[in-house]
């Protein structure tokens, strides 16, 4: 897609690559939220931020990005320093010497966590401008130039009828930002309140990213 007169590509995965920049954007990756929820009591199944940090690599590795960039929200709490991820991310940037992992400081990166975290991830703890785009992770409107953002972990309702309908993750596009899905297998959805006039709406599904028509029908969540 064009936006702001550059060609963006959106990912069935929920990432966005620039080929312009060669950035590969993703946003809410939530990793070590298993281990957050092992520690209230709650027993989730290991492994789930490794295959999530596996993945995200890939991702970068097939489009040839060399900057991996988070917009926000890499972990979900601090960690532990015996949280497994954390040698599994050391790994990957072993691995993957090409890619810089850079992270847009989001609500959940805290600074005790990010001291954790390998010294080779680089940390922006404020807004980044790469013109046209300013990087953040909470979307809203910004003077400088377009917002690319997370933090709302986007998510679409199409309704056949009353009782059929299916919600997916989605890429969600103001005239001013723009808000990509949660990357995270753990994080799920918030149906999102778009505009059906201004804003456009582009729903992931299994290999594909589809572009919703915005009409009375498929806005109401």
């Amino acid at each position: 897609m064009q936006c702001q007169g550059e060609t963006l590509l959106l990912h069935p995965q929920g990432v966005i690559y620039w080929p312009a920049q060669n950035i590969l954007f993703a946003a809410d990756i939530h990793v070590g939220k298993e281990h957050c929820f092992g520690r209230a009591g709650i027993a989730i199944p290991g492994g789930i931020s490794e295959a999530t940090l596996s993945s995200l690599f890939a991702l970068a590795l097939a489009a040839g990005s060399t900057r991996l960039m988070v917009l926000g929200d890499f972990m979900h709490s601090a960690p532990l320093p015996d949280e497994s991820w954390l040698s599994s991310l050391s790994q990957l940037l072993d691995s993957y010497p090409a890619i810089t992992l850079e992270i847009i400081v989001g609500n959940h990166d805290k600074p005790q966590g990010q001291t954790l975290i390998d010294d080779r991830v680089l940390w922006h703890q404020r807004a980044l401008l790469i013109p046209p785009y300013i990087l953040k992770h909470e979307p809203g409107f910004d003077e400088r130039g377009f917002v690319l953002a997370g933090h709302l972990h986007p998510a679409w309702r199409l309704k056949k009828s009353r009782r059929t309908s299916l919600k997916a993750p989605a890429f969600w596009f103001t005239p001013t930002y723009a808000v990509l899905p949660a990357f995270g297998e753990f994080t799920g959805g918030v149906v999102v309140d778009a505009h059906s006039k201004t804003d456009s709406i582009y729903m992931i599904g299994q290999d594909c990213v589809v572009n919703i028509p915005l009409s009375k029908t498929t806005k109401k969540p």
